[in-house]
């Protein structure tokens, strides 16, 4: 299974419910968060992630960090200025996609079967959005999109206790640079 992780707070209580369910022999995590602004936050993230996947012994794969890609793609998606947009709003529902198909496009030329998203039980984000989105490219593209049977708010209490236990960076904000305030 391929799991888009967007930090590693977000993938510690998923990480830990496959691993009671004894599912953990086949888990990727995979890394694209071209929104993270500015790209040392990225590499402090990533970082954090590296440590995750150790401590779980966890493969990782590494994409590319394409922050201007990214800005252009909102930008051709969107009415306004990406600025205008409040959070949970339309901009962040265009970078949930993007970076959803590109989860998809790596777990296609990778031979993977199925993909899920550390963002489908974030309690700050519109998970039934995530979810719908994650089905609809599934089924576009011959693939399984997983969900977990987790409630965010218990998942976020387990996200505390795991990042207290494990001594790990907890980002202050989403990502991109019109979440910072």
């Amino acid at each position: 299974m391929l799991i888009h992780t967007c930090c590693a707070p977000c993938a510690l209580p998923i990480i830990e419910y496959l691993l009671n369910q004894k599912q953990n022999k086949d888990i990727v995590l995979y890394f694209y968060n071209p929104n993270i602004y500015p790209k040392q936050e990225c590499i402090k993230r990533l970082e954090q992630v590296k440590k995750i996947s150790e401590i779980y012994n966890l493969k990782l794969i590494i994409d590319e960090y394409e922050h201007d890609k990214w800005l252009e793609y909102l930008k051709k998606s969107l009415l306004h200025s990406l600025e205008s947009y409040p959070e949970n709003d339309k901009r962040c529902l265009s970078c949930f996609a993007f970076r959803l198909d590109k989860t998809v496009e790596f777990a296609k030329e990778n031979d993977f079967k199925e993909f899920a998203t550390t963002l489908s039980i974030n309690r700050f984000k519109d998970t039934k959005f995530i979810n719908n989105y994650g089905f609809k490219i599934a089924k576009q593209n011959n693939l399984k999109y997983i969900t977990f049977d987790l409630d965010p708010f218990q998942a976020y209490q387990k996200e505390q206790e795991l990042i207290k236990k494990h001594n790990l960076y907890s980002q202050k904000y989403c990502g991109c640079e019109f979440s910072m305030k």
